[in-house]
């Protein structure tokens, strides 16, 4: 099965089209004034000209107002919202979007808690700080829960996690870039690469 690649915290278009035409499954845009990631709506909707059919985009937030949701609706076209997973008790989407609820790592997290409708992020207590998630937690939760794994993924370790965890999809962001905030392009094909190399295993694994 093709594990999704999620890449994260896009703001250029050399890194749009890299990601895109590399194979990446779902495109974020981060719209939290507070991240070194972050873009108006406006130079998402730019950007957002530049994908093609089939590759997914996420709006990114954090603790949003409904008004501030409705913004950046209005403005660019997005499959699906993500923020914390209390966050859309107050939220309404509209059927516009789709919510990817986020659940953050800690000690005593019930992974049954997890709604992955069609699936759910998981990842470190703060977002965009590179933290990984705890390893034997991460894989509780990607054995019983569809789930995206997020935070500190890079090319040196995604392989690794890929086998101990096993998650339906992971979420790449500060593992592919040079400075923060800044996306390099031969970082993106080269994690994109490693996971599909890990796919392209498993799944000869599968046919012996």
């Amino acid at each position: 099965m093709k594990t999704l690649i999620k890449i994260c915290g896009l703001n250029s278009e050399a890194s749009v089209v890299t990601a895109a035409q590399n194979g990446a499954d779902m495109l974020g845009f981060v719209f939290v004034p507070s991240s070194p990631r972050y873009i108006t709506p406006e130079q998402a909707n730019n950007l957002h000209q530049l994908i093609p059919e089939g590759v997914k985009t996420v709006g990114v937030m954090l603790h949003p107002t409904q008004g501030e949701v409705e913004t950046v609706l209005d403005q660019v076209k997005l499959d699906y919202i993500q923020t914390d997973a209390t966050d859309f008790d107050s939220l309404d989407l509209k059927g516009v979007a789709k919510a990817l609820k986020v659940y953050r790592d800690k000690e005593g997290f019930n992974v049954n808690s997890i709604e992955d409708n069609p699936f759910a992020l998981f990842e470190g207590p703060v977002s965009g700080v590179g933290d990984l998630v705890n390893i034997l937690r991460a894989r509780e939760a990607c054995e019983n829960k569809q789930i995206i794994l997020a935070g500190g993924l890079c090319a040196d370790n995604i392989n690794k996690i890929l086998k101990q965890a096993g998650p339906v999809g992971v979420d790449v962001s500060s593992g592919v870039e040079i400075d923060r905030g800044v996306k390099n392009e031969q970082k993106i094909i080269e994690f994109i690469r490693i996971v599909r190399a890990f796919d392209e295993g498993v799944s000869n694994e599968s046919r012996k």
